[in-house]
């Protein structure tokens, strides 16, 4: 393409993307999915939990709400609304992000929007959770908790089927380990149940969201509570030994200390995360201790029926499984293109995304990459017939 056509090109999105709007339109939260087919008898329910990023984020300004998670202006990097979490900052969960989309089949990313679509066909009831991602996972499961009470009782007490991406997943084994009568089927696609250490990149040096590197950079995603959930415990069914040496000697840490953050300079205390400050020792324990405590639920109970259970993952993508770093002087420094890469989609290692021990299941393997193992119409069909198997 020649140089005219190019500017020509991005003079057109510039304009098309200044008047895109970003206002938001209710209802928001957790409820039905918006446009399902109406059924004419009664019909097992099931609900979808979206991971990380994956919900909308909307905030009130004046008598209207704006959506600050995700625009098209925002994914080009022409608006960087503000996402740190604080208490108390007016920003909620709006819908589950279907897709960011600035000229319709043009230019038209598909977050979710293909399995929505796929849910709507269905001869089931769907429901959705959408949440505020940044906030701690432990509170958002107990909502997730009571939310599945309610399906549960609009639908004649049967226990609707719960479907989980990623980080999703997580709150859904929460749930189950407490509230095994609440989930009827369990499907959880790319879910980190180990843990690991790929997360380390979104706080250094910080990953950008299509063209912004700012909307969540690795400061903004330091404040987030539900970002330390995904890294492991020492003493647990966790990934072990996710920081080398150069040589490939495990580097011991205890990431649920905050002072093992500071001594080895990970996250926000590396000065390759290019924050202007960090937070105290007793502020950011106190995030890792609910992280902690969240982790900690996911621990199978050995007591009690299961539910049945599908696992859908990927292996044929590289996955980052160790991070090794060296001290120079002063400073720590962590080689992200060094680290030791294992069959994964990507984002989870294949590892990771299988249950811990005590918890039978049915495996499915996708072709498809983490964020898009949803929309693999192989996996889409597999889900449903799953949850309407008697």
């Amino acid at each position: 393409m020649s140089k005219q056509k190019i500017q020509f090109v991005l003079f057109i999105i510039s304009i098309v993307s200044f008047f895109a709007s970003c206002d938001a339109n209710g209802p928001f939260g957790p409820g039905l999915l918006k446009d399902a087919k109406a059924q004419s008898n009664p019909v097992q329910s099931i609900v979808f939990v979206p991971g990380y990023k994956g919900s909308e984020l909307v905030k009130k300004e004046g008598d209207s709400w704006n959506k600050i998670w995700l625009t098209p202006r925002q994914a080009l990097g022409l608006s960087h609304p503000d996402l740190s979490y604080k208490e108390g900052d007016a920003i909620q969960e709006g819908g589950v992000l279907g897709s960011v989309t600035l000229i319709p089949k043009v230019i038209d990313v598909q977050v979710y929007s293909p399995w929505l679509e796929a849910l709507r066909s269905s001869n089931l009831k769907p429901y959705v959770f959408p949440y505020d991602w940044r906030r701690d996972n432990g509170e958002t499961s107990k909502h997730l908790e009571s939310f599945l009470e309610k399906v549960k009782s609009e639908n004649g007490n049967i226990a609707p089927i719960v479907v989980g991406h990623s980080n999703g997943g997580n709150l859904t084994l929460s749930v189950l380990n407490r509230r095994p009568d609440l989930i009827g089927k369990a499907v959880f696609v790319g879910t980190p149940f180990h843990s690991g250490i790929g997360f380390m990149e979104d706080l250094i040096p910080g990953v950008s969201t299509g063209l912004n590197g700012k909307i969540a950079g690795a400061c903004v995603v330091s404040t987030f509570v539900s970002v330390l959930t995904f890294f492991p415990r020492n003493q647990s069914f966790d990934t072990k030994e996710v920081l080398t040496t150069l040589s490939g000697e495990p580097i011991q840490v205890e990431f649920f200390q905050a002072k093992d953050w500071k001594r080895l300079q990970l996250g926000i205390y590396n000065k390759a995360s290019g924050c202007a400050s960090e937070p105290s020792l007793e502020s950011y324990q106190s995030n890792l201790d609910k992280a902690l405590s969240f982790r900690n639920s996911l621990e199978p109970k050995k007591k009690g029926k299961l539910p049945s259970v599908l696992v859908v993952h990927a292996t044929n993508r590289p996955t980052l499984r160790t991070l090794p770093g060296e001290k120079k002087a002063e400073d720590w420094i962590w080689y992200f293109e060094k680290g030791k890469r294992v069959p994964g989609d990507g984002r989870v290692t294949a590892e990771s995304s299988l249950p811990p021990e005590g918890i039978p299941y049915e495996l499915f393997v996708s072709e498809a990459e983490h964020s898009a193992l949803l929309n693999d119409p192989k996996v889409q069909q597999k889900i449903l017939e799953f949850a309407e198997k008697r």
